[in-house]
């Protein structure tokens, strides 16, 4: 009974759709443990439904290969081809409309909000304080990566692969 009650509640439930920020990404790409990279072992395993725009997918591709990064970690060309890969086939691809000016500050963070509207998204994860400051978007939570695990994943800690 027990076992079916895990099982439930890991494939019973609907997957959340999700646009992570662009330092979520990278974030989760570089370092194997933590909430970012739980979040990305969970979009991996196809337990969330990541949404990205070719905006977004284009800006995590060019910092994740900006060469204070690269160089610094050297495994890191064969973990980004996989996770490039994988959002090609499996993330939800959708090309939003322009919306109104929402942060002043920072307006490149606007193309995260016009994702996450264009593609339903229920949350926004990211660790910018612009995003933070607004808490929502058209009903769309903006959490932390440590809330989205802990309040939306059920995850009690981050774990390592």
């Amino acid at each position: 009974m027990r076992t079916l009650k895990r099982l439930f509640a890991r494939f019973g439930r609907r997957r959340p759709r999700v646009v992570l920020d662009t330092n979520v990404l990278v974030s989760g790409t570089i370092v194997q443990h933590g909430f970012p990279a739980r979040i990305l072992a969970f979009v991996l395993a196809n337990r969330i439904t990541l949404i990205v725009s070719p905006y977004l997918l284009a800006e995590y591709l060019a910092v994740i290969q900006r060469p204070h990064i690269a160089d610094k970690y050297a495994k890191l060309g064969e973990r980004l081809d996989l996770i490039r890969r994988f959002i090609q086939a499996n993330a939800v691809m959708v090309t939003p409309s322009s919306i109104e000016p929402v942060i002043y500050d920072d307006p490149k963070d606007d193309a995260i909000l016009a994702c996450a509207a264009k593609g339903k998204a229920e949350s926004i994860v990211s660790g910018d304080e612009h995003l933070q400051a607004l808490g929502n978007y058209h009903g769309i939570k903006i959490l932390t990566p440590r809330d989205f695990v802990l309040n939306v994943l059920g995850e009690s800690r981050p774990t390592s692969r």
